[in-house]
């Protein structure tokens, strides 16, 4: 089964993008290229001079790939308000533009770090795989409520610096999911919600997270961060010996921005025990329930009251 590898990105992300991607082209097998999609002439040029070592990395301007008439996702008014909305929105369409009917598509975030040799697993049985993580990030509570109310089923825990599926997504469904949901506030956060539902539609599980790892921004870590840790402090803090990719998401990415981020990630990776987990099955996705929903909002309201985010940063999750 062809498999497309696609990664969205502006060239503004280099500086921990070129990390991340450079040990994707390092350490996946096989010679599958890696696509990474873009908006702009000058990001191709920028990306094509950071890359131009790896020739197994193909550079993409994507406007031209959606504006062709064979594009049938150019009929939908709400892929066309998804894909216009905010950046990280378009992994859930631009990748599609590069598969056939059949083909594995497997959607990489820039800033999913790949520590060891590794190969993607399979899915081509129709249903989807996320990462998993331990935070909820179904972001803002005004569109999860609205997802709600329209009998929309979410899943929990939902991560996508890693996502894979067979192409093409039901278009027609997403279509009405998106109208469904009104006019999106153009929060980056919104991609997740969407990929929430398509988990609870199309079934599946999550990678699981002994093997693909998420950053997972405790109060702990807020704790640390707000007393000035380094960026070096902060990686330092992860176990990457057995896993096979490390999602840095949220704030983590600017760490890998540091100088010596990378030779540190490798350090992390090689430390004893470094081999990954054997025996890592698929978990199911658990749904979002209106229960946890309402608890959530009650709490960021009484975090708010006692001036939480005025003094650990942040917004509210409006």
């Amino acid at each position: 089964m062809p498999r497309i590898i696609a990664i969205n990105l502006a060239a503004s992300s280099l500086p921990y993008a070129s990390l991340c991607i450079g040990s994707l082209a390092e350490n996946l097998g096989g010679d599958e290229s890696i696509h990474l999609l873009t908006d702009t002439p000058r990001d191709v040029q920028q990306l094509c001079q950071a890359f131009a070592a790896r020739r197994r990395i193909k550079v993409l301007l994507a406007d031209p790939l959606w504006e062709d008439p064979s594009n049938p996702m150019r009929r939908y008014a709400g892929l066309e308000q998804l894909r216009r909305g905010h950046p990280c929105w378009r992994k859930l369409t631009d990748p599609m533009l590069l598969a056939g009917d059949g083909d594995e598509v497997v959607v990489v975030d820039p800033d999913v770090y790949f520590p060891r040799s590794f190969e993607f697993e399979t899915v081509g049985d129709g249903t989807l795989r996320l990462m998993w993580q331990k935070p909820n990030c179904l972001l803002p509570f005004s569109v999860v409520q609205s997802a709600f109310d329209h009998g929309v089923a979410l899943a929990d825990h939902t991560d996508i610096g890693i996502a894979q599926y067979r192409s093409p997504l039901d278009l027609d469904w997403l279509d009405r999911l998106v109208r469904s949901l009104g006019d999106l506030p153009r929060v980056m956060h919104v991609e997740s919600i969407v990929w929430a539902a398509l988990a609870m539609r199309m079934g599946g599980g999550y990678l699981n997270p002994r093997r693909w790892s998420c950053w997972a921004n405790t109060q702990w870590k807020r704790v640390l961060q707000k007393a000035g840790t380094s960026p070096r402090g902060m990686l330092n803090a992860e176990d990457l010996r057995t896993c096979l990719a490390f999602h840095a998401g949220g704030t983590a990415k600017r760490w890998l921005a540091d100088p010596g981020a990378g030779a540190l990630l490798e350090q992390l990776a090689g430390a004893p025990g470094g081999k990954p987990a054997e025996d890592a099955p698929v978990l199911p996705f658990v749904p979002f329930t209106p229960r946890k929903f309402r608890w959530l909002r009650t709490r960021a309201k009484i975090l708010q009251s006692m001036g939480y985010y005025k003094i650990m940063g942040g917004r509210p999750p409006g």
